[in-house]
């Protein structure tokens, strides 16, 4: 039977892993639930909430409830939230699994949809009261298995990142041990309120290669269209961005994003129509007459947009042109249209992003690991194997070799994506 697993659990007394240093409100609840389907009666409030703490577009409920469709299979779900008089404080929804890796197996919790895709996280949490969520989350997940918690990775501009891992650090004492790292970088465009104050701020050459391209692209004064996938339009639409993101990427001899990652061409589309229908998607098809010249597939939430993929067209005569420049300006320009602050640019260091205005900022990861010498044992051994099969996997034979030889090439290892955070 699934559902709701604890009901209104009441944090009068505090467990002997916390030691808080002011007390946690007496009618502080959490429920637990185990089913997207119990959890559908709020999907308004969830959605707004993590909008209102500064969430991404990746822990609003359709994205969590399709990933699990896709991606939680074997896999135990934990959906805390978390309550006071019934005002919304915190939604953090975990999965449990046994993962093997050689001889050696963890019990480990993450984030829903942490991997098989690639997203970063801001903890939708009221930051006024964080501290007491964090503890009553040590209270409550303190009753189920598990050797490691991955919380991650947790986006460049988290605005309480800081205060969640000094929180972290306080409620753990010795019944536990907290590791962090950063695993990689993260690209954000911080939008000015006007175009021209964009353009002012880019090098004078980048300025000039924009202009070189957008009068080279209209020779005729054929004028350029940039328009949202609609719900008229969105399977033309959404094939033609598969199509010419893999063909670019496959004229290089890799695999592109939908050949990458396991079952993401389906993902996707279900996704892309769950957020469209609550205006969301931002699906953008730039063209020249009738010839497409390139997508941006973004999702806008609140003021921000996520920038997921893009692509652009490999036609010869229009190889000499910054087509990637173009497509990202008349994205940039239907931004500012909305009032958007910042664009997410996704994880990853690109030169060209950095020379159109992108701003790095550290991606964190956070380990939890309990102090019990069979734990920590495993996880050593664990973490060790995973750091080898990310070397010899994936940076050498998946990033350098398989691409170089005559052989059909594959998704990535589940493995892989199952373990490449703990490396």
């Amino acid at each position: 039977m699934t559902g709701k697993l604890t009901n209104t659990q009441n944090t009068m007394s505090q467990s002997k892993d916390v030691t808080p240093s002011s007390p946690t409100p007496s009618n502080l609840k959490v429920d637990i639930f185990d089913s997207f389907d119990e959890l559908a009666p709020m999907q308004q409030e969830w959605d707004n909430f993590v909008e209102s703490v500064g969430g991404e577009i990746f822990l609003t409920y359709d994205w969590c409830r399709i990933w699990w469709k896709y991606y939680g299979k074997n896999r135990t779900l934990r959906v805390f939230v978390f309550r006071i008089n019934n005002e919304l404080l915190g939604i953090i929804p975990l999965f449990f699994e046994k993962i093997w890796l050689g001889p050696v197996f963890v019990r480990a919790v993450k984030i829903v949809g942490s991997d098989f895709t690639i997203a970063q996280f801001s903890l939708p949490i009221d930051g006024k009261h964080l501290k007491h969520v964090v503890r009553e989350f040590f209270n409550s997940i303190s009753r189920y298995r598990w050797d490691i918690i991955h919380i991650g990775p947790l986006a460049g501009l988290f605005e309480h990142r800081q205060d969640l891992e000094t929180t972290f650090r306080e409620s753990l004492v010795n019944k536990h041990t907290m590791l962090s790292n950063t695993k990689c970088d993260q690209t954000y465009f911080l939008l000015p309120n006007k175009w021209d104050d964009y353009l002012a701020s880019l090098k004078k050459g980048e300025r000039w290669d924009i202009k070189r391209s957008y009068s080279a692209l209209q020779p005729d004064k054929i004028p350029l269209t940039s328009a949202f996938a609609s719900v008229n339009d969105f399977d033309q639409i959404f094939e033609g961005f598969v199509e010419m993101h893999q063909s670019y990427w496959q004229s290089i001899g890799k695999l592109g994003h939908f050949g990458d990652w396991p079952s993401s061409r389906a993902f996707h589309k279900e996704v892309a129509v769950a957020q469209l229908i609550r205006d969301r998607l931002r699906l953008l098809e730039v063209t020249s007459g009738n010839q497409s010249l390139g997508y941006e597939y973004n999702y806008k939430l609140g003021d921000r947009y996520f920038e997921f993929l893009n692509a652009r067209s490999t036609a010869e005569d229009l190889t000499k042109i910054s087509l990637g420049r173009v497509v990202f300006c008349e994205q940039a320009k239907k931004a500012l249209t909305e009032g958007v602050k910042s664009i997410d640019s996704m994880q990853g260091r690109y030169e060209h992003k950095l020379r159109l205005g992108g701003a790095l900022y550290p991606c964190r990861s956070l380990y939890i690991i309990r102090n019990k010498l069979s734990s920590m044992i495993k996880v050593s051994i664990f973490r060790a194997l995973a750091s080898l099969l990310d070397l010899f996997y994936y940076r050498i034979w998946f990033c350098r070799l398989a691409a170089k030889l005559p052989l059909k090439r594959n998704p990535l290892w589940r493995i892989w994506i199952k373990t490449c955070f703990f490396s």
